[in-house]
């Protein structure tokens, strides 16, 4: 199994006993299942069977199955009765001869007994009707799946594209984040020059950048962020629905960029955190689709 789109549509069409069947199958993105189905009348009581199939091999998404046949179930052949009608000819016939009337028997006179036409109605059980629906849902959901793995596989290779840049991004934030001490530290040298004639304590000078590297240090930030990406790749390795589990690891990425951002103390930082929000966020677009 791999990665699937919620996103797909599928189409099978056959020729059966009980007509030829057309099926569309069609799912977009949706928090949980729904499956609506599109049939006719004489299908109705199959409707339970199809949803089950479908549930059989999608766990979320908001599914459409549109199911059209060329034939009603029942259809009508009218037949008629000979002897029926050899005994109303025999009767008008005897009727003529006793009373010495005149005139024909004609086909209008026989249809006032329209009793002698019946109708044949052949229907299917559902057990039947199934077997020939059946294996053209079939197909139509081979080929529904084969549309959302091959959507799943863009939407991955996608999301690789953008995981990569993040981990880039967050390279350029750790080769910054020791530079903001060094600076901090000659700035706070240079001021402090300006306003005293004397040097001032080195001792108190450490103990200052000590503190503002300890407040500012987001080596566990980046840390996190980096488990979480390993974790995102290990994820999309799964046999198994994944895509709210990326949601939530995602809301984990987004809050230790925020706290990068936050901790910054520095523009390039804060630029390069930011970045890192719009590229989880462009991740949290695709993986809308994934099942």
């Amino acid at each position: 199994m791999s990665i699937r789109s919620m996103t797909g549509f599928g189409l099978a069409e056959g020729l059966t006993p009980s007509g030829t069947y057309r099926i569309e199958i069609r799912g977009v993105n949706n928090r949980f299942l729904e499956i609506q189905v599109r049939q006719p009348k004489f299908t109705a009581g199959l409707e339970q069977q199809i949803k089950k199939e479908i549930n059989s091999i999608i766990s979320r998404g908001s599914v459409s199955v549109f199911i059209t046949c060329d034939k009603e179930q029942e259809e009508t052949t009218l037949t008629w009765d000979k002897a029926s009608v050899d005994n109303y000819m025999a009767i008008f016939h005897e009727i003529q001869s006793t009373y010495n009337l005149d005139g024909k028997v004609t086909l209008s006179d026989l249809l006032n007994f329209s009793d002698f036409i019946k109708s044949e109605s052949t229907t299917f059980e559902e057990s039947v009707l199934w077997g020939h629906l059946g294996p053209v849902l079939a197909d139509a959901i081979a080929a529904f799946q084969k549309a959302r793995e091959a959507e799943g596989e863009y939407i991955i290779n996608e999301l690789k594209k953008i995981v990569e840049e993040i981990n880039r991004t967050l390279e350029q934030v750790e080769l910054r984040a020791p530079l903001r001490i060094t600076e901090y530290a000659k700035n706070l040298s240079e001021r402090i020059q300006k306003l005293i004639e004397n040097p001032p304590d080195p001792l108190r000078m450490e103990t200052e950048i000590a503190l503002f590297a300890d407040r500012l240090d987001i080596t566990e930030e980046c840390t996190r962020l980096h488990a979480h990406i390993n974790k995102f790749y290990d994820d999309i390795k799964k046999d198994e629905p994944v895509g709210k589990s990326l949601g939530f690891l995602l809301q984990e990425m987004n809050r230790e960029a925020n706290t990068i951002g936050s901790k910054a103390n520095d523009t390039e930082i804060s630029h390069l955190s930011v970045k890192l929000k719009e590229l989880i966020e462009r991740i949290r677009e695709q993986i809308q689709n994934i099942e």
